[in-house]
């Protein structure tokens, strides 16, 4: 049963302030791109690799860490993957070449895997399911406002003291919330033994059509918050264009998470598939707009990036709710984890894939590819049926 307001609140604030610092380094770097390109020498397909590192390496952790979270619990767990993060990150300030540089924040993200995993769980613990869609979307809320904050301040950091200072701050940040986070967690109590828990999770009611979604979906979401900045660039616009248009992005990114996920929550969380799929006709409509946009003026591009936002970054809350709620109640941190593994390592694989897709063919095609994708995530999401009762 969930438990008082107040113990539910410190959970949602721990968790978000985790989530915000991970999302400095995961979603934040593409702020100094174009340095991090110029400082170690790195092509467009090697930069896409770098922005994408800790997003690899949280996603070959995260089944890890929901069987640790839920055998060990939640606060050793935190404890022992914020520390692995943080002495990563200061192995990313003292890196001089790319090789380094990647490994060492793909460790980070092997560490840092913890937080969205332990984070879901936690909240499924605490809110009803007529308030998770909500309660996640504000958590979720965290990305993109861990973007907006690198993107106002790895510039400066950056021109202060290059990748070691920016490392440096994101190593203090990381592991200030991680352990803040670690006291705020309720008691660990050990899960029961269901056999063969991955199978029965995969097998779970329309779980295999809602991973597809999210695979269509995250396709779109790392394309823009990689790439927007050196598309704007390329499109001859101004350096103070593409910052605005990124910043524009991760504001409305915020608002439009808790919006998605009031929007779900109605009918005490029944309007989970029908919110999918409007998230997925949003993104397609912004994907294609700001494609044609890059070739008009500076105000046209904003709008559409904005939109494109508003749909790209709404979903991830309403997928990981959606597993969680799809498996049996004991296994919804487990379900989530497989949720975020797919999310995760497609994050960390197709960065440096779409920077090659733009080599070869150009920022069009990219566009124009995460249009269709966006699109066939909507019908797949169509296709879903709600769980027969939301896990309590």
């Amino acid at each position: 049963m969930p438990q008082a307001s107040r113990s539910a609140g410190a959970v949602l604030v721990g968790a978000s302030a985790a989530q915000a610092s991970v999302a400095f380094v995961n979603f934040g770097l593409p702020a100094i791109g174009p340095e991090l390109q110029d400082e170690f020498g790195l092509s467009l397909f090697e930069l896409g690799a770098v922005l994408g590192a800790g997003l690899l390496g949280s996603g070959l952790a995260l089944l890890v860490a929901g069987v640790a979270v839920e055998r060990l619990g939640a606060r050793r767990t935190l404890v022992a993957g914020t520390a692995l993060g943080t002495v990563a990150l200061v192995v990313a300030a003292l890196s001089t070449t790319k090789g380094p540089l990647f490994g060492s924040l793909l460790v980070f993200g092997l560490g840092s895997a913890v937080v969205p995993v332990a984070g879901a769980g936690e909240l499924f613990r605490v809110y009803p399911a007529g308030r998770r869609g909500w309660a996640l979307g504000v958590r979720q809320t965290a990305v993109p406002l861990g973007g907006t904050i690198a993107a106002l301040t790895f510039p400066g950091l950056y021109a202060l003291g290059g990748t070691r200072l920016t490392m440096l701050t994101t190593a203090v940040a990381v592991g200030a919330t991680g352990a803040a986070f670690a006291l705020v967690v309720g008691p660990s109590t050990p899960a029961a033994r269901i056999p063969s828990p991955f199978r029965s999770i995969w097998r779970a009611p329309g779980m295999q059509r809602l991973l597809a979604v999210a695979a269509c979906y995250i396709v779109v979401l790392q394309a823009l918050l990689a790439y927007v900045v050196p598309a704007v660039r390329e499109a001859g616009f101004s350096e103070l264009v593409a910052a605005s248009a990124y910043f524009a992005i991760n504001i409305v990114a915020m608002g439009a998470r808790i919006a998605w996920g009031q929007i779900a929550d109605r009918g005490g969380g029944s309007r989970r598939v029908r919110t999918l799929v409007e998230i997925g006709v949003v993104s397609a409509v912004g994907s294609l707009l700001f494609a044609v946009a890059l070739h008009g003026s500076a105000l046209l591009v904003l709008a559409a990036a904005v939109l494109f936002g508003i749909g790209a970054l709404g979903w991830n809350a309403l997928v990981y709710v959606s597993a969680g709620e799809r498996a049996a109640p004991e296994l919804a941190a487990r379900s989530v984890a497989v949720a975020a593994t797919v999310v995760f390592l497609l994050s960390g694989v197709v960065t440096p894939v779409l920077g090659a897709v733009v080599d070869v063919a150009g920022w069009d095609a990219l566009w124009l590819s995460t249009t269709a994708l966006a699109a066939a995530g909507a019908l797949l999401a169509a296709g879903l049926r709600r769980p027969l009762e939301p896990a309590l």
